[in-house]
């Protein structure tokens, strides 16, 4: 889920190494920021996730340091921390209050389409006694 301005609080320390450079090392890999970069990138044509995204692109970028001789130690979250509880919670209250919108939008959608058929179909003659 990220820290906010992380990049701006490591920049005075933090640069760019090329991954040539980490040669023989040990290097601690934040799993659930792999998994979640997966999940949402790896789309096939038509923008669906693609099967087992997750495993085959964490699997990748295993290979891809095991061939640069970097040994990867993964680091799994515990829980969320009291700082990125509050975000976290908007974050899912946003998604339901978007996922109630669409919902909503779509039966109106539906009840459109069948108020418009029912005015298109001809109305039956009155039958003659």
């Amino acid at each position: 889920m990220g820290v906010l301005n992380l990049w701006k609080l490591l920049q005075p320390c933090g640069r760019r190494v090329a991954i040539e450079t980490l040669r023989g090392e040990v290097l601690a890999v934040d799993v659930s920021i792999w998994l979640t970069q997966f999940v949402k990138a790896m789309r096939d044509d038509e923008g669906m996730m693609l099967k087992n995204a997750h495993v085959v692109g964490t699997f990748r970028r295993i290979c891809k340091l095991m061939f640069h001789r970097i040994r990867p130690v993964f680091v799994f979250d515990g829980g969320t921390p009291a700082l990125k509880r509050k975000t976290v919670l908007l974050r899912r209250q946003r998604r339901q209050d978007s996922a109630q919108a669409t919902e909503r939008a779509a039966q109106r959608l539906l009840l459109n389409h069948i108020r418009q058929a029912a005015l298109r179909r001809p109305k039956p003659e009155p039958a003659v006694p």
